[in-house]
């Protein structure tokens, strides 16, 4: 595991705000020479700390204005269903992100629509199987972070 200190915390803290930030703006906020914080940089992505730099995309720019999270609870009895289930969702456009959980639930998924009208048509497509126990739609009003 890699050790990490008060300067790579603050490092991580501003490249997952803007992971396109220069060597010199980051010296500027972390109060290292501009070296230095490339030279941390490249080892947090060496060792795996940064697994990955990725664009993310507005859904507001393809019409997709309203966010759903969705709690959806398998029938127990199904457990072959899990893997095709994982395997459907990662190709539906509308699942934007897709979490197999412990608890309660056994999916947490992030759904992106244009519409609730959208949302129902999806909910029909997709929820209505037998091996689904049920579902909770979590209609999202704002985010934070």
């Amino acid at each position: 595991m890699t050790e990490l200190d008060k300067f790579d915390y603050r490092l991580l803290e501003l490249l997952q705000e803007n992971s396109r930030l220069t060597g010199s703006e980051l010296s500027t906020q972390v109060g290292l020479s501009s070296a230095a914080c490339l030279r941390r940089v490249q080892r947090l992505r060496e060792t795996g700390v940064i697994e990955r730099d990725v664009a993310v995309v507005s859904p507001k720019a393809f019409g997709k204005r309203m966010m759903i999270i969705v709690l959806l609870t398998m029938e127990r009895d199904r457990p072959d269903r899990y893997i095709l289930m994982r395997e459907a969702f990662a190709k539906m456009p509308e699942v934007v992100q897709c979490h197999h959980v412990t608890g309660a639930h056994d999916f947490v998924l992030r759904i992106q629509v244009a519409d609730m009208d959208e949302y129902s048509e999806f909910v029909e497509r997709v929820f209505h199987e037998p091996y689904i126990k049920r579902y909770e739609s979590l209609a999202v009003l704002g985010s934070l972070k």
